[in-house]
C-alpha cells in the first residue's frame, strides 16, 4: 500500500518538479519583475509563463472564457505548487519512484515536443482538395442531417442471427418487433439517441443515409444483433464555405499523423535497437508498426459540424433519452 500511495503522488507532483525544474533554468540570472509574479506560495513565486503555458494547451477561447480559465489555471498551479512543497518535506523527490516518475515524464516531454515540431511542417490542403472532400461526402455536409434513432439490443448467439434476420424482415415497425422477441423471450435492451450524421460510426452512416424516417436497419455485430429505426430525422446542411475551415483542419490533422508515422518509421529502420534480459528473444523485426505516435484524437474523426448545426442538434436532443450501453450507436468508428 506504501508503494502505490507514493508512486499516486508521485504522479500528483512529478509535472510540477518538471515544469518548475525548466521555469528555473529558464530564468536562471534573470530577477524577476513584480508583473512577471502573480502569486506567492509559502515564498514560491508562480509566474505569469506559467498561466499562460497551461491556457496555451487548453486552446483559442473568448475574452471572457480566457479570463475565467486564468483563474482556475492559477488555482490549479497554487494547489500544485502546497503539494510540491510538501513532497519536497518529505523528501519524496529523492524516492526512487518518483526519481523513475520524472525521468520517464522528461523523455515523453522531450519526444513530444520533437513530433510536435515535425508535425508543424504539415501541409494544409489544397482548394480542390477541400472541394472534391465536400462533394464526395454529401452525408456530412449537403444532406447532412440529424437522426433521432430507436435502438434494440438483442442478446443473441451468432448461430441465431440468420434466422432472426430473416424473421425481421417480414415485420414493419419496431414496436412489432419489440413484440415478435418479447414472443420469443429474445431478452432485449431498448436505446434512444440524437445524433448527427458526424457522430455516427462511418458504416452505419451510409446505410442510414438511404433510409427514410420510420424505416429499419438490422445491424448484427460481434456481441449482439441490433435493430434500428429512424424515428425521427432533420435536415440540418452545411455550406461550403462553413465547411472549409472544417475540412481544412481535418486534413491538417491527417496530414500531421502520416508525416508523424513516416519519421518514426524511418527511425526505427536506421535504429540500432538490442533486447535484453526477459526481452532477449525479441527483433526488430518483432517491433509493433509505430505506436508511439501521440497525436491529437481528431485527427482520425470524420469532420464535425459548426456551432449552428450543432445547436439544432441541441434543440432535438432535449427529448432523447441517452443509453450507451452496448449500443452499435454509440460505437463511432474511427475515421472516414
Amino acid at each position: 500500500m506504501r508503494l502505490t500511495n507514493q508512486y499516486l503522488l508521485a504522479l500528483l507532483i512529478v509535472t510540477s518538479l518538471v515544469l518548475n525544474g525548466c521555469n528555473k533554468k529558464e530564468h536562471t540570472g534573470s530577477k524577476k519583475s513584480n508583473d512577471q509574479v502573480v502569486a506567492k506560495v509559502n515564498g514560491d513565486e508562480i509566474t505569469i509563463y506559467q498561466v499562460n503555458f497551461q491556457l496555451g494547451r487548453l486552446g483559442q477561447m473568448s475574452e471572457a472564457q480566457a479570463k475565467l480559465a486564468a483563474k482556475q489555471v492559477l488555482t490549479s498551479l497554487v494547489e500544485q505548487q502546497l503539494l510540491k512543497q510538501q513532497a519536497l518535506d518529505s523528501k519524496l523527490d529523492q524516492d526512487p519512484i518518483v526519481l523513475q516518475a520524472l525521468a520517464s515524464s522528461k523523455d515523453q516531454l522531450l519526444a513530444q515536443a520533437y513530433l510536435e515540431k515535425l508535425m508543424a511542417k504539415a501541409p494544409k490542403p489544397s482548394t480542390s482538395e477541400i472541394d472534391t472532400f465536400y462533394k464526395d461526402h454529401p452525408e456530412l455536409f449537403e444532406k447532412r442531417r440529424v437522426f433521432r434513432l430507436q435502438e434494440l439490443v438483442v442478446n443473441i448467439s451468432k448461430d441465431k442471427f440468420a434466422d432472426t434476420e430473416a424473421s425481421l424482415k417480414t415485420i414493419k415497425g419496431i414496436n412489432e418487433i419489440a413484440t415478435w422477441l418479447k414472443d420469443k423471450n429474445y431478452i432485449f435492451t431498448v436505446n434512444s439517441n440524437v445524433k448527427a450524421a458526424e457522430q455516427l460510426p462511418v458504416e452505419l452512416l451510409k446505410r442510414l443515409q438511404g433510409l427514410k424516417d420510420g424505416e429499419v436497419l438490422l445491424v448484427p455485430t460481434d456481441n449482439s444483433f441490433n435493430i434500428i429505426q429512424i424515428a425521427a430525422s432533420e435536415s440540418v446542411p452545411i455550406t461550403r464555405a462553413k465547411a472549409t475551415p472544417i475540412i481544412e483542419q481535418y486534413f491538417l490533422n491527417q496530414n500531421k499523423t502520416n508525416l508523424a508515422k513516416k519519421e518514426m518509421t524511418a527511425l526505427n529502420e536506421k535504429a540500432t535497437v538490442e533486447f535484453k534480459g526477459a526481452f532477449s528473444e525479441m527483433k526488430k523485426s518483432d517491433l509493433i508498426n509505430p505506436s508511439a505516435i501521440n497525436t491529437s484524437a481528431e485527427s482520425t474523426k470524420p469532420p464535425e459540424a459548426d456551432a449552428q448545426s450543432k445547436a439544432a442538434e441541441g434543440k432535438s436532443n432535449q427529448a432523447a433519452k441517452l443509453n450507451a450501453n452496448s449500443s452499435s450507436i454509440n460505437k463511432g468508428l474511427s475515421g472516414l
